[in-house]
């Protein structure tokens, strides 16, 4: 592959890894802020429990105190009322001086008054016994009353942790799904950018070649048509100086030579990379005296010697026109 192709896959896969990165940070985040209001809410309720429970703690112990209050009260009116008959039917009492004064000391009126003051000392403590009881009652109604609004406050510090962690939810699982998206986003576009910066150079690269290959074809025709002619050249040059007394295979008489000449082991087709001019005889190479020569259809002989130890030496094939030797 083009390094300009390689250079561009590395960098929008670099860009793909940037992006994620920055997306998972911010997915990190987001779920760091979830867990933090999650434990909010965990500590709202507990917090706000807390409070109601050392309320109704507070005030239970408001209750139980205006209990003992009641208890000591109705001890203290029932001490007083036992004091208060006990005085009342004391022989020597000032009840007992009171109708002795009045000469009735022995009489049915004293026992009269007796069963009085003890009807009296009982209804007293009937009276402060119902007070407590009364009051106790109360207390108690007090106390479930407190234990039952602090139930209930608590059963809405519940329904309002659930209302946060709700809310906290929805927040989040919006701001995840749009972080997501966003990130799915982004990443479609570098991928989009990328690949149309890939097709691109692709082609420029397709075009650089092309221009390339139209350039190395014409200078090779270039070449080759210079060549042809320099051949060309040289094979009428060659054609003039056989007629002056170059190199023939005949002897003047009209009868051939060529027995003279050995036969080189590489044919014409084997040496030479383009066609082989029109004006030579045939594919064979004469070899005499370590020279070499290819023969024209006049007989004229054509020194390819370096051509033919070239490709000997270098195993490669030559072009026809640039060595030739009249």
């Amino acid at each position: 592959m083009d390094e300009r192709l390689t250079n561009i896959e590395a960098q929008k896969k670099a860009q793909l890894e940037k992006n994620d990165a920055l997306y998972s940070g911010l997915l990190s985040d987001a779920q760091n802020l979830y867990n933090q209001q999650q434990d909010y809410a965990n500590q709202y309720e507990t917090t706000q429990n807390d409070i109601l429970n050392k309320q109704l703690e507070y005030s239970t112990n408001l209750i139980e105190q205006q209990k003992d209050i009641a208890k000591q009260n109705a001890r203290t009116e029932q001490s007083k009322a036992r004091n208060d008959y006990n005085a009342f039917i004391n022989p020597y009492g000032k009840q007992a001086e009171s109708l002795a004064s009045q000469g009735l000391a022995t009489s049915g009126v004293s026992e009269t008054t007796r069963l009085g003051g003890y009807n009296t000392y009982q209804n007293r403590l009937a009276s402060a016994n119902k007070v407590l009881q009364d009051a106790i009652t109360q207390y108690d109604n007090d106390i479930n009353a407190a234990r039952l609004n602090n139930d209930v406050s608590k059963a809405q510090n519940a329904l309002k942790k659930l209302e946060l962690q709700l809310q906290y939810s929805e927040s989040y699982y919006n701001k995840k799904g749009d972080l997501q998206q966003n990130q799915f986003n982004t990443g479609r576009d570098i991928d989009a950018d990328y690949f149309n910066r890939y097709q691109t150079e692709y082609q420029n690269i397709q075009n650089e070649k092309a221009r390339q290959e139209a350039i190395r074809q014409w200078e090779a025709e270039m070449a080759y048509q210079k060549q042809k002619d320099q051949w060309e050249r040289q094979y009428a040059l060659s054609k003039s100086n056989s007629s002056n007394g170059g190199y023939s295979l005949s002897d003047g008489s009209g009868e051939e030579i060529t027995n003279s000449y050995g036969e080189a082991s590489l044919p014409l087709n084997a040496i030479f990379v383009n066609s082989i001019p029109s004006g030579i005889s045939n594919n064979r190479v004469l070899t005499k005296n370590g020279k070499y020569y290819a023969q024209d259809t006049s007989g004229n002989l054509i020194d390819i010697t370096d051509y033919y130890k070239a490709m000997e030496e270098t195993g490669t094939t030559q072009w026809w026109g640039d060595r030739v030797k009249r």
